[in-house]
């Protein structure tokens, strides 16, 4: 084995002997004690090894037993012309590296259909765009929910999960990144405006999902299964049951634990099961084709199947069922008549439980089976499509704005709640989509001039920061003596993975 110096400081070491195949492996110094004390012997080391190299050949010292392998071509300065500026740039723009543009597009889509459904005028007649605009409402926030778990997959590791140090970093980047959400999601929730916020629901939802970070595939698609049939169940009727009991269900901050699980506009005992088949769709190959194909094919049958049966089962049209209008929004409303919920007093036991009807529905925000395996079906499609669209190059330019949308959410997401809430008035009051034209344009020029200029997001990078300090303490506190990391994509650090960054999402 001989060691050399490459480029940029790293070592080089070269496996083998003369006349034998030989293999050379670069390495940092910092990667290995034994090669950090070979490469702080001092200039002498250098000289020697300098001394020892030919220009194009390898030289070796028999008497040492140090071999040097030629240098890598020095790296060219820095591009100074305006086309190397370009070029720069460009790259900031288009997403690169480990970074997965497909969960950019959904993202960015998720987003500006959030924008839709806070501001934008819609309708039940699909033979109108705004009767097409209405398919935003319920299900770009299920879409955003998915896209969470994916990116929290891609900072757990991706297919490997992590362990040791590198997975107390990533729980710890996760934790501190939801505890800023619910500050910001705080903050904006002090200007009042009549936008659902899902930020602090988001925010729990990471803390939520820590435990099931090392789980595999099959067994989160399982658990999601599993609270896709239960959990609307405990949400429709357990408030009930609560209530007949004298038991109260608070509507002030003190009631922010049944507002966050079973009475809120995104409740986690039904939303969960968005959030855990994201990360279960992380922890796959998102780079086969095969996947992809799967996730627009099969999730497209999921949502036809599951608006159909409720569409059946309700009396109901699709396009009823899609809207959430007609016969389903009469029975939406009965059961909102039924529920204790909604009366000044509480009901006795002898009044009628709310019809079960109604967990047949699968409107936007109806919280039900069919909803989830409906809408669910519809987010993991647009997914599946967004992945598939991310690998074409010229196409991907064409998208470069929607993806800098997904790629800075949460600043976008936050600067749409401030515009609503400076002009309230003329968003809210329009009879068309004009209003919203112009917000959706404005996010994709501001995001995409951003994203030229100077890459990340604000927002982004300011959370990115906090969390990353805190990852670097706690991996102090477990010392060097911590347990080692597994896997063969497991470092001895974690550090932050662009491809899906967690406050992105948000």
């Amino acid at each position: 084995m001989g060691v050399g110096r490459g480029v940029g400081g790293d070592v080089l070491v070269r496996r083998g002997g003369v006349g034998h195949a030989c293999t050379v492996e670069r390495f940092h110094p910092s990667h290995s004690p034994v090669l950090t004390s070979w490469a702080g012997e001092g200039r002498g080391a250098a000289r020697r090894v300098a001394r020892a190299a030919r220009p194009g050949r390898a030289s070796t010292r028999e008497n040492r037993g140090v071999t040097t392998v030629p240098a890598a071509p020095a790296r060219p300065a820095p591009a100074t012309s305006s086309g190397g500026s370009w070029r720069r740039h460009a790259a900031l723009l288009l997403p690169a590296g480990d970074r997965v543009p497909g969960v950019d597009l959904a993202r960015g889509l998720a987003i500006l259909g959030m924008f839709a459904a806070h501001v934008g005028v819609t309708s039940d007649d699909f033979s109108t765009g705004e009767g097409w605009l209405s398919l935003v409402h319920g299900r770009s926030s299920i879409l955003f929910a998915v896209i969470a778990g994916v990116s929290l997959a891609l900072v757990s590791g991706r297919r490997a999960p992590l362990s040791g140090v590198p997975a107390l970093q990533a729980r710890t980047r996760i934790l501190v990144r939801a505890v800023l959400l619910l500050a910001l999601a705080g903050l904006l929730d002090l200007l009042g405006t009549p936008v659902a916020l899902i930020l602090g629901f988001y925010a729990a939802y990471f803390v939520l999902a820590l435990p099931f970070l090392r789980w595999a595939p099959r067994r989160l698609f399982g658990l999601a299964l599993v609270i896709a049939v239960v959990g609307p169940v405990l949400v429709h009727w357990l408030p009930e049951v609560l209530l007949r009991a004298g038991l109260t269900l608070p509507v002030d901050g003190s009631g922010a634990l049944t507002d966050f699980l079973l009475t809120g506009h995104y409740p986690a005992l039904v939303w969960m099961a968005f959030v855990l088949v994201g990360l279960g769709v992380g922890r796959l190959d998102l780079t086969a084709r095969r996947l992809r194909v799967r996730l627009l094919w099969g999730g497209a049958a999921t949502a036809l199947g599951a608006y159909l049966l409720s569409a059946l089962f309700t009396g109901t049209t699709l396009t009823q069922v899609l809207a959430g209008s007609g016969r389903a929004a009469l029975i939406q409303e009965s059961a909102a008549y039924a529920s204790g919920l909604y009366q000044p007093e509480p009901l006795p036991w002898s009044a009628p439980l709310p019809t079960s009807d109604y967990l047949w529905l699968a409107g936007p925000h109806t919280d039900t089976t069919l909803e989830v395996l409906g809408s669910g079906g519809f987010a993991l499609a647009v997914l599946g499509l967004c992945l598939l669209l991310g690998d074409r190059r010229p196409v991907l330019r064409v998208l470069a704005p929607l993806a800098a949308v997904g790629s800075m959410a949460l600043t976008v997401y936050c600067l749409q709640i401030v515009a609503i809430w400076a002009w309230q008035d003329q968003l809210m009051a329009g009879t068309g989509n004009g209003e919203l034209l112009v917000l959706v344009v404005a996010s994709l020029v501001f995001a995409t001039v951003w994203r030229w200029s100077f890459g990340r997001g604000p927002l982004e990078r300011f959370v990115g920061w906090v969390a990353g300090r805190a990852a670097s303490v706690s991996s102090g506190v477990a010392g060097p003596d911590g347990p080692l990391p597994a896997g063969r994509d497991a470092g001895p650090t974690a550090p932050p993975t662009s491809g899906g960054d967690v406050q992105s999402g948000a």
